[in-house]
């Protein structure tokens, strides 16, 4: 979800028309002050009912749904009890309410275990609104409320077996349900497109089917057949799907791009009659299909609506025209230019290439420190990263300087599972980062998916990492470059990126490593490449050989002395000035190629 906010960045004029973001590292809980611009007036304005509204990075596509949704049940066009805005997590959802409710808005509170529909807007999840039909359902037939099971691990490892088969079975039962898939229909299409070798795909859906089995003998369903129960309701019991769709005849749904067939099942069930239907996407931003998600079904929704316009927004009110330039880039050739910056021009993004991991670390923490140094507070920062890996060796960096810094949240899944709002192991973010804490964020790329920082360094591109090695299919590569998209989007002002030449095997050996394929692109919309060189500590042969013993001669923790650390550091750069900060430019003129710098922040 994007954020428009009215406060202009610190540093930098809003832009024409559009205020620049305001609560960065966090969804904007303010009402949103700001002119419209030409693009989101057109949206909130239009009078056809069913709208595809395909938005890029930043252009305030959650604005306009609050804004449009706002205007129709204030100007009489819809109703606000018969009103629904869909989005795919708890803390999205109470933002949403909240924005929504700022505008004068009626707007409905959860439900909760009851059936009745509260009055007002209704926010919510999918899985909330699907579990409060099935209830609806069992109260009006007088039948058994459903029963969840909210903890299901145990019951999918008796029904594999064999324990490296119930690793994969209890996320891969739920890619199955999603897919709307049963156990045999599972094996073929985990073996097809290589998802899995056959065995594993056999073993996997002898195990969905036992698993079934135990879920009918206890009488119980788990939370991916909540959107499957409901979409069948919808689909077999006219009268109810009748019911349904003229309770909910509005209807909105955010991040479209990274809705499943289960969930797209009941969005079509509820919006096919009336037509009335806000789909508010990105496919460039569709980072789920390993969770069960199909960027193809945004594709595909205007033919499956009658009536269904589709318009465009491709103005990026967050991010620099650099920044967005760079973003671009990351997705293939052709990309520059297809999203704008509506801000004046900035600085290009920095490319670092380290030694090893450690020493990434440490420049890292002398980059913020100097941010920091520069007026920026850290809560203004974000370190991003594949993997919570790599982010654990960041922090510990951070944390022997003195840096602050909060990782992000892990959500519980076991507590999202009762409330039935959304499938365990979702890993969408559900960020605490809103707290009032000035600390640096350390964010996993899939986490950080709808915030923004002003200052953001991506951390650990190599080969392997970015893309993961599993993302074995064109399909899975695909989608790991959108993912870098979105990690590099999530910048305003400032974006450094770097990857390390090596990493410590599991024998405690370096071990070479190559930059991630994309760097290519990305590379020529930075300023310059700045390669540190390796200590004869840290240094990496080629050939795989092992580092030199010893420490580096003369070394100083810079935990005991920040301060000449880091003046030391400025003066190697000369004039105090950020490595490699360059002046303003216009990314309209050719990617500049430099050669690599050999010095840098280091640990």
């Amino acid at each position: 979800m994007e954020h428009s906010g009215p406060a202009s960045l610190r540093g930098a004029a809003p832009a024409s028309g559009q205020g620049a973001p305001g609560a960065i590292g966090r969804r904007n809980r303010r009402p949103d002050r700001a002119p419209l611009t030409a693009d989101q007036r057109r949206v909130v304005e239009s009078p056809a009912p069913a709208l595809c509204l395909l938005a890029g990075a930043g252009s305030g596509k959650t604005r306009v749904l609050v804004e449009r949704t706002a205007r129709r049940i204030l100007d009489g066009s819809a109703g606000a009890d018969h009103t629904l805005v869909v989005t795919f997590t708890r803390s999205a959802a109470a933002e949403l309410r909240t924005r929504l409710a700022a505008t004068g808005v009626p707007t409905a509170f959860p439900p909760g275990r009851s059936p009745t529909p509260p009055s007002g807007v209704r926010v919510g999840t999918l899985h909330q609104v699907a579990l409060s039909m099935l209830r609806r359902h069992a109260a009006d037939h007088l039948a058994r409320t459903p029963v969840i099971l909210t903890r299901r691990a145990r019951l999918v490892a008796d029904s594999a077996g064999d324990p490296e088969v119930a690793l994969l079975a209890g996320s891969e039962i739920s890619w199955a349900k999603a897919r709307c898939l049963g156990p045999d229909d599972y094996v073929r299409a985990a073996i097809d497109p290589g998802r899995l070798p056959e065995a594993q795909a056999v073993a996997v859906g002898a195990a969905y089917r036992s698993y079934q089995k135990s879920l009918a003998r206890r009488g119980v369903i788990d939370l991916d057949d909540v959107l499957l129960r409901a979409g069948e309701l919808l689909e077999t019991d006219r009268a109810f799907a009748d019911a349904m769709a003229w309770r909910y005849r509005h209807l909105a749904v955010d991040e479209f791009q990274d809705v499943n067939p289960a969930q797209f099942r009941v969005v079509l069930a509820l919006a096919r009659e009336g037509g009335d239907l806000l789909a508010v996407g990105d496919p460039n931003q569709a980072i789920y299909g390993w969770n069960g998600s199909d960027p193809h079904l945004l594709d595909t929704l205007p033919d499956q609506v009658d009536g269904m316009v589709v318009v465009h927004m491709m103005e990026n009110h967050r991010s620099s025209p650099e920044i967005v330039a760079a973003g671009s880039a990351v997705l293939g050739p052709g990309r520059v230019g297809a999203l704008r910056s509506s801000r004046p021009p900035g600085t290009r993004p920095r490319l670092w290439s380290y030694p090893d991991e450690a020493t990434e670390a440490g420049g890292i923490a002398t980059m913020l420190s100097q941010w920091s140094l520069d007026g920026r507070p850290w809560s203004d920062m974000a370190v991003l990263a594949r993997t919570n890996h790599r982010l654990a060796v960041v922090r510990t960096h951070l944390e022997r300087r003195g840096i602050p810094c909060r990782p992000a949240p892990t959500s519980d899944p076991g507590r999202d599972a009762a409330a039935g709002v959304g499938p365990p192991g979702d890993h969408r973010p559900d960020p605490d980062l809103e707290a009032d804490t000035d600390a640096v964020h350390l964010v996993t790329f899939h986490r950080a998916k709808g915030l923004e920082w002003r200052a953001v360094w991506v951390a650990g591109l190599e080969d392997g990492t970015v893309p993961v090695r599993q993302a074995a299919t064109r399909a899975q590569r695909d989608e790991e470059c959108r993912l870098l998209y979105v990690a590099v989007t999530r910048a305003a002002d400032e974006l450094c990126c770097s990857w390390s030449r090596s990493a410590m095997s599991a024998g405690d050996r370096p071990v070479p490593r190559r930059p991630s394929p994309w760097i290519e692109r990305l590379a020529p919309y930075c300023e310059e490449t700045t390669h540190v060189p390796a200590s004869p500590a840290t240094a990496c042969p080629v050939d795989g050989s092992p580092a030199a013993p010893g420490g580096m001669p003369g070394a100083e923790d810079p935990a005991s002395a920040p301060d000449r650390w880091l003046a030391r550091f400025r003066a190697t750069l000369g004039a105090g000035a950020p490595p490699g900060a360059p002046g303003p430019v216009t990314p309209a003129l050719p990617p500049r190629s430099r050669p690599p710098r050999e010095h840098g922040p280091t640990a």
